[in-house]
């Protein structure tokens, strides 16, 4: 059959797509009747194989061009995804977010891992070295700690403000630094772990570990906990480009960063509650074991909703953004 032959024959349909998707408005079809909705998909099923004739017989010729424009612009119309609802977010993070921890649990414990050795190291560090204690907690510390006070603070509100920008900046260098092959994320999650550690010892050499880890269990519980989840993001974007693979690095990047940028963008949100905490409950008033009660019961709370939301049947309607989406973001456990 020759080419005119081809397009004389077909053109009238061609032209009934044409018309329907002139009729349509902001790309949808609610505005065809239902009646055409069907010779809407029969004309599209048409044109597509009419396209894949064209491709094969005249690939550089305008009618394969036409086609090809008249295919792509008809395509999202009948195969558009279901539009993303409030609803659909809310379940994403309710649900979404535990089955993506779940998923990289090789990652969140090789995260915890390196804050422990950090917390372990600085602790010996001061063990070994018992003079270092007056220069990580003075005596005016200790002297504060047994009268249970912390310094002076400013206002919760601006302190609480200040708190969680910091964390989120912290949590936030230690994703993107899965950008640089993890080696910054590494340096963070130790030096975090460092830090606390030979803290934690020089105030257990002064005998003050109550009054210390009341002020900080009820923030420290969630706080660490999304800097050890922002880790492993961060981790398992470094181990892709280190190791890529039967894929090719750029790809295996791509889907590493994508597949754990919603894990760690949720899970960060939280840092607005531990920043909470830290501004109006660890320095507060309350009783030492009220404290770590609280911090207790934000810990529990928090890892029952990580292990064990989402098990089971998966949910009909919820938004299983596949590892490749980029937000909101859910990866399936």
């Amino acid at each position: 059959m020759t080419l005119d032959a081809f397009v004389a024959a077909r053109k009238d349909r061609w032209a009934q797509l044409e018309a329907m998707l002139r009729r349509s408005r902001r790309g949808r079809l609610r505005d065809i009747p239902a009646t055409e909705l069907e010779r809407f998909g029969l004309l599209y099923r048409e044109a597509a194989s009419d396209l894949a004739i064209a491709r094969r017989d005249s690939p550089h010729d305008n009618v394969t061009i036409y086609l090809n424009d008249l295919c792509a612009r008809a395509h999202p119309m009948l195969y558009r995804s279901r539009p993303l609802r409030p609803g659909d977010m809310l379940h994403w993070f309710v649900v979404g977010i535990p089955r993506a921890f779940r998923e990289h649990r090789r990652y969140v414990l090789l995260s915890l891992g390196i804050m422990v050795a950090g917390v372990v190291a600085g602790w010996l560090a001061v063990d070994l070295r018992p003079d270092l204690r007056t220069s990580l907690v003075p005596q005016s510390g200790f002297d504060q700690l047994a009268r249970g006070q912390v310094g002076s603070l400013p206002s919760a509100p601006l302190l609480g403000t200040v708190i969680i920008t910091n964390n989120i900046k912290v949590a936030a260098i230690c994703f993107l630094g899965g950008f640089a092959a993890g080696v910054p994320t590494v340096f963070f999650l130790a030096a975090n772990g460092w830090m606390l550690g030979t803290i934690a010892a020089a105030v257990h050499q002064g005998g003050y570990d109550v009054a210390f880890w009341s002020l900080i269990v009820p923030h420290g519980v969630l706080e660490l906990s999304i800097l050890i989840i922002a880790g492993a993001a961060g981790l398992c974007v470094g181990d892709a480009l280190l190791r890529p693979g039967l894929l090719r690095r750029g790809e295996a990047f791509t889907r590493a960063a994508r597949g754990t940028l919603g894990l760690a963008a949720g899970s960060a949100s939280l840092l607005v509650v531990s920043g909470i905490l830290e501004a109006y409950v660890s320095p507060s008033n309350f009783p030492d074991w009220a404290k770590l009660v609280i911090g207790a019961a934000v810990g529990a709370a928090l890892y029952g909703w990580l292990l064990l939301v989402g098990r089971g049947r998966r949910h009909p309607r919820g938004v299983h953004l596949d590892t490749a989406a980029a937000g909101p973001f859910a990866s399936p456990a």
